[in-house]
């Protein structure tokens, strides 16, 4: 079983652990708040009030067996870049940080940290996307040049199927599922839609109108399907 370490139990380390234990995870969940510590003693694996910044207390709970530490600390830039610190000197070879500068972003790089998050700035850049486009349900950054996006599908792509449309080779992007909605009358009697999802679709598999699709690749690739889906020329 893959184990982890959460420090900071803000609402984002919080949800980064609930996330974990859902999916399988061990979790060792850390902060100097005992009212914090409390709130995921019913869902983490080992619960522990600490002060981070104290190495030789990090070291009593094992944390150098843990998979990756996510580090939650993020308005306390002190208190993160020390943490960071013994971290490293501990030995753990994976820090994911969440940050709210450039400067802590830097600062934490160049101690060795693998990755910072600004959670805000993801959120941005969501909410951004879904609003500049009425074709975009979902959009999620995969890296820094690639992104996986749920649109609805292009007219021309209506009635043809993947193999037909080469999508692969004519537009550089990867698509992992197609969503078709089909009307049903539920267990009352009300006609509904029902979402169905199609994941990793065939070469053979038949685009019908309404589909939306998910799709995957670099950035620049993406926006210029999206851009083919907003068209109305088929």
């Amino acid at each position: 079983m893959a184990q982890f370490a959460v420090i900071g139990l803000g609402k984002f380390g919080i949800t980064i652990a609930e996330t974990l234990v859902q999916k399988g995870a061990d979790v060792i969940a850390i902060d100097n708040d005992e009212k914090k510590v409390d709130e995921v003693k019913t869902f983490v694996a080992n619960a522990i009030c600490l002060d981070s910044t104290d190495e030789q207390a990090l070291r009593a709970v094992n944390i150098s067996n843990v998979d990756a530490v996510v580090l939650g600390i993020g308005g306390n830039k002190e208190v993160s870049i020390l943490t960071a610190a013994i971290l490293r000197k501990i030995g753990i070879g994976k820090i994911i940080a969440k940050v709210d500068s450039e400067l802590h972003s830097r600062i934490l790089k160049i101690m060795g940290v693998q990755r910072t998050i600004f959670p805000e700035q993801y959120v941005g850049k969501e909410i951004a996307n879904l609003l500049t486009s009425q074709h975009i349900f979902t959009y999620m950054e995969v890296s820094k040049d690639h992104t996986l996006v749920e649109i609805t599908i292009p007219p021309f792509f209506i009635g043809k199927s993947l193999k037909e449309l080469e999508v692969r080779n004519k537009y550089n992007v990867g698509i992992v599922a197609i969503k078709t909605s089909r009307p049903i009358v539920d267990e009352d009697g009300n006609n509904i839609l029902k979402e169905e999802t199609n994941v990793i679709p065939s070469a053979n598999d038949i685009f019908n109108e309404g589909d939306k699709i998910l799709v995957i690749g670099k950035r620049t690739d993406v926006d210029k399907l999206i851009k083919l889906s907003e068209s109305t020329v088929k």
